[in-house]
């Protein structure tokens, strides 16, 4: 109690750190039973730590990769301080900061490279990029980094998200695969929908023009 964390332990076995930090003045030990019968003797069964299993594996190819999974779930935890008062001007400017790059970088590489149709060369590709290689490589560092806390990675099954078990159309967390190429998951019934959206109420302050640049 002293150091403000919480743990869980499953009958006699050693307790697991779950919370640190917890901002309370007071903290109270909580045990859970199954029984309520005064005096009966019980075990817990069944109880497991939320989370993926270290035995299980993400699913991949009919599930998305570890990295993916990875990002997606570094994406609702920014997305869940997004929506608290003191991370939401931090990460307001930082998406600000990082869009505004698009411009200076499209139009830099535009510059003095414009050509008309008569002017062009009919064996050239049509769809190759204008951006030299490093524009890119900043694009997809500086800027990707922001559209995927705005949009997502991959909605697709993943390790840690949230599924529809369609035979009795409750929702679940998928945990993984027993082993590789399986069809097989393994589910964790959630009554409550835990994905979080990226929230427009909490953000404002970048200009229309970041986004024209973005749909060019």
């Amino acid at each position: 109690m002293e150091a403000h964390s919480v743990s869980f332990a499953k009958n006699d076995k050693e307790p697991k750190l779950a919370f640190e930090g917890v901002v309370a003045s007071e903290l109270y030990p909580c045990v859970l039973f199954y029984s309520s019968n005064p005096g009966e003797k019980v075990t817990l069964g069944d109880l497991q730590m939320r989370g993926m299993p270290s035995n299980l594996l993400p699913g991949e190819p009919l599930c998305s990769p570890q990295s993916t999974a990875l990002v997606e779930c570094t994406v609702q935890l920014l997305r869940r301080l997004h929506q608290c008062d003191q991370w939401t001007p931090h990460i307001n400017q930082y998406i600000h900061a990082n869009l505004e790059l698009i411009g200076p970088m499209l139009k830099e590489d535009h510059l003095g490279r414009f050509q008309n149709d008569s002017d062009k060369d009919p064996s050239e590709d049509p769809h190759q990029s204008l951006l030299s290689e490093s524009k890119l490589v900043a694009l997809c560092n500086e800027v990707w980094p922001v559209l995927a806390l705005i949009g997502g990675v991959d909605g697709g099954l993943r390790a840690g998200g949230l599924c529809l078990h369609k035979p009795s159309g409750r929702r679940a967390v998928l945990l993984g695969v027993p082993k590789e190429r399986s069809s097989l998951a393994k589910l964790q019934w959630e009554e409550a929908d835990l994905s979080i959206s990226m929230s427009q109420a909490c953000y404002c302050g970048t200009a229309g023009n970041c986004f024209n640049q973005l749909q060019k």
